[in-house]
């Protein structure tokens, strides 16, 4: 954590260190949280992040979203809150969605540079495990 933080403001279509998504990172907040606008489709597999908790705001679309066991759907404008310790997934629904993703505490747009360009499932696993981000066995597929 630093000891002094700037105010900033990122304009529209424009993101930090060269990557348009990137509108907080861990750096620019001091640790605080990372924030990304992205577009998801067929989202992750279920996942636990060991870290940080991830929070969505859906923009535009409709999001189905699987949370331990809690199933639901989370049309624009709505806010989701996923803790972290708990197996989740997401996925858009009909369309693609777009949406504000946030990381609390930040450091996460770490994970994506890396896990983005690892070459394998081998390479992803080790990536996962080095920011506490591990794939879980999906038992209930129906969800």
């Amino acid at each position: 954590m630093t000891d002094f933080l700037a105010g900033y403001v990122v304009p529209p279509g424009a993101g930090l260190a060269d990557d348009p998504g990137l509108k907080a990172s861990q750096h620019s907040t001091g640790g605080a949280l990372s924030v990304f606008e992205t577009t998801v489709e067929a989202g992750p597999p279920l996942h636990v992040h060991d870290r940080e908790d991830e929070c969505f705001y859906v923009l535009d679309g409709e999001l189905s979203i699987r949370c331990g066991s809690d199933v639901f759907d989370a049309p624009a404008g709505s806010f989701v809150f996923l803790p972290r310790g708990r197996a989740h997934r997401f996925s858009a629904r009909d369309r693609s969605a777009r949406l504000l993703m946030i990381a609390v505490p930040g450091g996460i747009e770490d994970y994506f540079g890396q896990i983005n360009n690892a070459s394998d499932d081998v390479e992803r696993h080790r990536i996962g495990e080095l920011y506490g981000i591990r794939v879980v066995p999906d038992l209930d597929e129906d969800h």
